[in-house]
């Protein structure tokens, strides 16, 4: 059994994200697992990060709530709309104010990086309108894989469990059965 944290960013309320994070989260719980679903949008709301001493940014208590939701969980699932090659900013924003310095990571005596959030696994699920393939061309799927892995989760201590992009997203739905039947195969590992 284990804790597990679901966090989506998408501006709507009827969103392909939700559909997607309630199929992990009913998977899960099927299996025993504890899940809590944390949505940007709805949820505690931070204000846009600003500061003029990054060594003396406070903590309000929407961020203590947040990362006291990272310390409990095992296994984190961010979902979100993958647009203009990167995340929703609410959800950058977000990963601004709560993966901080001395919560998430501090620096060693050499200067590197030292994660603090060991014994924890992250799994980054994204849709975009374009086919993967277009995505992979480019190398933008590699990018975003990169920074996910290497410039946020494995920097703060954390095990990578992949970025899984969902292409060719359209308004009339022709993927969604087929984007719900991949995640629900995310889920039953």
């Amino acid at each position: 059994m284990k804790n597990i944290l679901i966090i989506t960013a998408h501006p709507s309320a009827r969103n392909l994200t939700q559909g997607m994070a309630d199929i992990y989260k009913n998977e899960k719980e099927a299996k025993g697992d504890t899940v809590k679903l944390v949505d940007l949008y709805k949820d505690k709301q931070l204000p846009y990060l600003a500061f003029e001493n990054a060594n003396d940014v406070g903590k309000s208590d929407e961020v203590l709530y947040y990362q006291e939701q990272i310390k409990w969980a095992e296994e984190i699932v961010i979902i979100y709309p993958f647009w203009w090659g990167s995340m929703p900013g609410i959800l950058k924003n977000w990963l601004d104010q709560v993966l901080t310095s001395g919560f998430s990571f501090t620096y060693g005596e050499n200067g590197r990086p030292l994660g603090l959030l060991q014994g924890r696994s992250v799994k980054v699920i994204s849709t975009c309108g374009a086919p993967k393939f277009l995505y992979c061309l480019n190398g933008i799927n590699r990018a975003n894989t990169n920074i996910w892995k290497k410039s946020i989760i494995k920097f703060c201590g954390m095990d990578f469990d992949g970025f899984h992009l969902f292409g060719g997203v359209d308004v009339e739905g022709k993927n969604v059965d087929k984007i719900f039947a991949s995640v629900t195969k995310l889920a039953q590992k």
